[in-house]
């Protein structure tokens, strides 16, 4: 999917160029994205120091890697989301574990690390002053091979969803850095020649909406003066939708994205978990208005929550058909560590102590949460999220949000790509319509979708045809997932909902029984 829309992959770690450029000035460093390149023996005959970001899913290849760096005697650094939010599964296998934002404690860390001394849990006292920080190090980076590229701008969220990690790492409330700080990071980012998608954010943009608005202002500025050479995305609640100023600014810097965290069509579900800010504004106007300024709204959806109904996947896909938004993430709910979700369950004696599946076979979210017991049946709600999966990326439902993209989204674009980039762009349209053209079907409603706008938007062209390869990756996505949840469906009514509860509320392993009959 990346390599049809310009990048070999997303976007580079922006934590670890974050780090990067704390670390002493006479540490040789390289940069290695294990998304794109293995990391050899020679990279490891060459370290001294393994620095590592980690997500809670990725243990088993986190513990494979420091095995390998153990095998060559290199120190190794875990940090991010991972070592923050689940610091004991670190503990003991990695030399130095960060927990929390690491510019507190660089200096000790690194003092450490050159004496070959180590506390091995490294906590942050306090949360980090990311005013006058030096700029991360993108010049370690091949930037063209990655169709964005980050930028931390504000930290922290005012709001108190339950299920929400991000305010345990970042806290609530929002840190934004200077507008002086953030042009000279997109100056930084300009000399070095990159020219294409800043994802402007870390948390919730418009958590502090005065110094949102005086950033925008600036940015404003500096991208006439220096014709437009980036475009935007970025990640916000829904109650950006009441913010016109905002959005104007949006829409004349040219930002083109926004992920919001719709999560469900039940709102009884959005109640019980403290996101009253999905509540003010019905999910179908908030994103008509988003739209209207040109930004194409993704959205994450999450079944699982204990005030759900049976209805619940109904609602979410016709929550999803009114408003056309493409959602980038389809979830079962997950008590990650230290949140309100996993405090309450763990009083309520419903917190499983050991993991759903063997997170030695999947890494991804998808499919390693309801980490409880849950107050539907369970295999009920693994069945409605199996249908959810199979049902959103279906291409004759896609193809008819995309009408409703065709007709909402009313854009003003400033950036163009390089010359160079032309050719490349030609040469993955060709690439996309051949995979597009496979499918008797999805040739008919690709080519239609495209003429229509072509016809009655044609601005909305150039998205539609991003969103066409997302359904595509998106689709074949999951497939995997849902064949792991019907795997795991079968794991439960083999030995009977009540006594999986009670093995993984009592045992610290997975189940690892293998069903003797999986469904089709």
């Amino acid at each position: 999917m990346f390599r049809l829309l310009g990048g070999a992959s997303a976007a580079p770690p922006l934590g670890l160029l974050i780090t990067a450029a704390y670390l002493p000035k006479h540490w040789n460093l390289k940069f290695v994205d294990g998304d794109l390149d293995p990391i050899t023996d020679q990279h490891l005959k060459w370290a001294d120091v393994l620095m590592m970001s980690c997500k809670g899913s990725q243990i088993g290849p986190v513990r494979k890697l420091i095995g390998r760096a153990n095998d060559h005697g290199v120190a190794t650094v875990a940090g991010g989301a991972g070592p923050t939010l689940q610091s004991k599964d670190y503990e003991g296998l990695a030399d130095y574990v960060v927990a929390g934002e690491s510019e507190p404690l660089i200096d000790k860390l690194v003092a450490d690390i050159e004496a070959g001394v180590s506390e091995g849990t490294y906590r942050t006292p306090e949360v980090a002053d990311t005013s006058n920080a030096p700029l991360p190090r993108y010049d370690l980076v091949e930037l063209d091979r990655y169709m964005f590229v980050g930028m931390s701008y504000t930290r922290g969220c005012p709001f108190a969803c339950e299920f929400c990690a991000q305010i345990e790492i970042f806290g609530r409330k929002p840190r934004s850095r200077s507008a002086e700080d953030i042009l000279a990071e997109h100056q930084l980012l300009f000399d070095l020649g990159f020219r294409g998608m800043i994802d402007l954010g870390y948390d919730n943009l418009i958590g502090d909406i005065p110094k949102t608005e005086e950033v925008l202002e600036k940015m404003l500025v500096w991208n006439r003066e220096h014709g437009y050479p980036f475009c935007y995305s970025t990640e916000a609640t829904m109650n950006l939708a009441r913010q016109p100023r905002l959005l104007e600014l949006m829409r004349d810097n040219d930002f083109r994205y926004i992920f919001m965290g719709i999560e469900s069509g039940d709102e009884d579900a959005l109640k019980q978990t403290k996101k009253g800010q999905n509540l003010a504004m019905a999910p179908e106007e908030a994103v008509r208005i988003v739209n209207s300024y040109g930004i194409i709204v993704n959205t994450g959806l999450i079944l699982g929550f204990d005030a759900e109904k049976p209805d619940a996947p109904e609602k979410m896909l016709d929550m999803v058909k009114r408003t056309g938004v493409f959602p980038t993430l389809v979830l079962p709910l997950h008590a990650l560590p230290n949140t309100g979700l996993s405090a309450r369950l763990e009083k309520e004696g419903r917190l499983f102590k050991g993991g759903v599946v063997n997170k030695s076979e999947r890494t991804d979210t998808a499919t390693t949460g309801l980490n409880f017991v849950t107050a539907r049946p369970r295999v009920e709600v693994l069945e409605d999220l199996c249908h959810v999966l199979e049902e959103l990326y279906r291409p004759e439902v896609h193809y008819e949000r995309t009408k409703l993209i065709t007709r909402q989204l009313q854009t003003k674009y400033k950036h163009q790509p390089p010359k160079e980039k032309l050719l490349q762009y030609g040469l993955a349209f060709a690439k996309i319509a051949r995979i597009m053209n496979v499918d008797r079907e999805t040739r008919k409603l690709f080519w239609k979708s495209l003429a229509r706008a072509a016809i009655t938007n044609p601005a909305a062209v150039a998205p539609l045809i991003g969103q066409a390869v997302m359904n595509d990756s998106y689709s074949k996505l999951s497939q995997s997932y849902v064949a792991a949840l019907r795997k795991e469906i079968a794991a439960v009514e083999a030995v009977g909902e009540d006594a999986f509860n009670q093995t993984m509320l009592g045992n610290p392993e997975p189940l690892l029984r293998k069903p003797t009959e999986t469904r089709a």
